[in-house]
């Protein structure tokens, strides 16, 4: 499946408005540590750069992301526990449109077995402070990818199995700039595990 075809599959499937095609760049050095793609915004534009062009449920993330980010996805500094959550959130919807095109796609496993726990046990009040106790920079990146992959799963599983795309998907873009990050992880949670 080409670029084009994977953003207009992801936008129609959300409900978006289509936007412009952004450039895809593969450049494996750039991204050597930090996975395998990113969304680069920059003066010349959106760029998407990947390791390998081949990739596609990687390109299918980040186009995800660009859409996420096209609807009002809040790009204002916020605060720390709101950033973390709001970081969550954009990986669920990210992993979520990479299900659409490569269904088979398995998310990153939560290796910490006291997170997933509280995930499971919806354990709300050492959610909000777990990524406090986790030091350092790449840990939260990492942590915070585990919990959206983990997310965005269970969302195309209630998906798949209900048919059903709202509210999942409209707390996931539509109303993020009205509550917090970690209050529309919860609720999405609560909704996608009944």
């Amino acid at each position: 499946m080409k670029p084009n075809k994977i953003l207009r599959t992801i936008e129609c499937h959300l409900g978006l408005k289509p936007i412009k095609m952004p450039k895809i760049k593969e450049d494996p050095k750039y991204l050597e540590g930090m996975g395998s793609g990113a969304v680069i915004i920059d003066e010349t534009g959106i760029t998407i750069s990947v390791k390998d062009k081949k990739d596609l449920e990687v390109i299918a993330e980040e186009l995800t992301h660009i859409a996420d980010i096209r609807s009002g996805t809040p790009i204002e500094p916020l605060e720390y526990v709101s950033c973390f959550y709001d970081n969550v959130l954009i990986e669920a919807l990210g992993y979520y449109g990479s299900k659409l095109i490569t269904p088979e796609r398995k998310p990153i496993q939560i290796r910490e077995p006291e997170l997933k726990k509280d995930i499971e046990e919806k354990n709300w009040g050492k959610l909000i402070g777990f990524y406090t106790t986790q030091p350092g920079l790449q840990k939260n990146i990492r942590l915070w990818h585990q919990i959206g992959y983990d997310l965005g799963e269970k969302v195309y599983n209630y998906v798949k199995a209900t048919g059903n795309k709202e509210p999942a998907i409209s707390l996931l873009i539509k109303n993020r700039n009205k509550e917090k990050p970690f209050e529309v992880y919860k609720k999405i949670l609560e909704e996608v595990t009944r």
